[in-house]
């Protein structure tokens, strides 16, 4: 019974790896490394996050809805956004699906 799990299981996150949004994520990741504006912009909102977290200032807030605007703005960015939502998707489904299983497997022994 574990072989049969564990072969489902490897069917399951092949089935993902080898979807177009993931292998889409994976190709977009790579770019959006090269890409000096992007890397720049996520390394401010990451600091301007922590000093709003410290501070709580209204203003700060501002400043980091702003950042996060402009960075939705950029177009490769949006798109890797798309795609890893998808993806996180398919894994969410499956986790769901798999928790149902269990979930109604052991309700189903106690009576």
């Amino acid at each position: 019974m574990e072989k049969k799990l564990n072969k489902a299981l490897d069917e399951l996150i092949l089935t993902i790896k080898e979807s177009t949004d993931y292998k889409k994520c994976l190709e977009l990741k790579e770019r959006l490394k090269k890409s000096n504006d992007v890397l720049e912009l996520v390394s401010e909102i990451k600091k301007t996050q922590k000093e709003y977290v410290k501070s709580n200032d209204v203003g700060i807030l501002e400043k980091l809805n702003d950042m996060t605007k402009k960075l939705e703005e950029i177009p490769l960015y949006n798109t890797y956004m798309y795609h890893l939502e998808r993806v996180n998707l398919m894994i969410d489904t499956v986790k769901d699906e798999l928790a149902k299983y269990f979930n109604d497997l052991l309700n189903e022994e106690k009576l």
